[in-house]
């Protein structure tokens, strides 16, 4: 169905990347949509991950058509108490609630077994459904509520911190 590899700055970052990065829609719930993301920008951010220790990016493709679909982070990861941060979006709008996220997390959960990690943490905004759903099908529970924490079309809303012992 899908499988992760790290992004190479000069094969997959282009306009379909940067379209998805400065699309309101696809980041209206991450903190992605107050930024104006160039080229440039987008092309910096993943050589910056790709020689960081600890924060991997990974590109989402299909393995049917090879195209990129989307993105997943593992990171930062905290070494001494050996958890880290995920994050992930489909940036492809006709490809949303088909599984593709679900399965990336999937993945991303084995490479950080494999990176010897104990937990995984996640975020979402209170209105992130989609994010919500996948993240309980991956095994994570609801562990925190941030109350009033952003704002959202000009209201307070909370966030939710989600997390998975591995």
């Amino acid at each position: 169905m899908i499988y992760l590899k790290q992004l190479s700055p000069t094969k997959d970052i282009g306009f379909k990347y940067q379209k998805w990065m400065n699309d309101i829609e696809v980041h209206k719930y991450t903190e992605q949509k107050y930024k104006k993301h160039s080229l440039k920008d987008i092309k910096h951010f993943v050589i910056q991950k790709n020689n960081s220790k600890n924060e991997f990016l990974y590109g989402i493709f299909l393995k049917k058509t090879k195209s990129h679909i989307g993105n997943i982070k593992l990171g930062p990861i905290n070494f001494i108490h050996k958890f880290a941060t995920i994050s992930y979006f489909i940036g492809e709008k006709e490809l949303w609630g088909k599984g593709y996220a679900t399965k990336a997390i999937k993945e991303i959960i084995k490479i950080a077994r494999k990176k010897k990690l104990k937990k995984l943490k996640a975020g979402s905004y209170k209105m992130n459904f989609g994010s919500k759903k996948v993240l309980e099908k991956n095994g994570f529970i609801k562990e925190g509520v941030l109350k009033s924490e952003i704002i959202y079309k000009n209201k307070r809303y909370n966030s939710y911190i989600f997390g998975k012992i591995l």
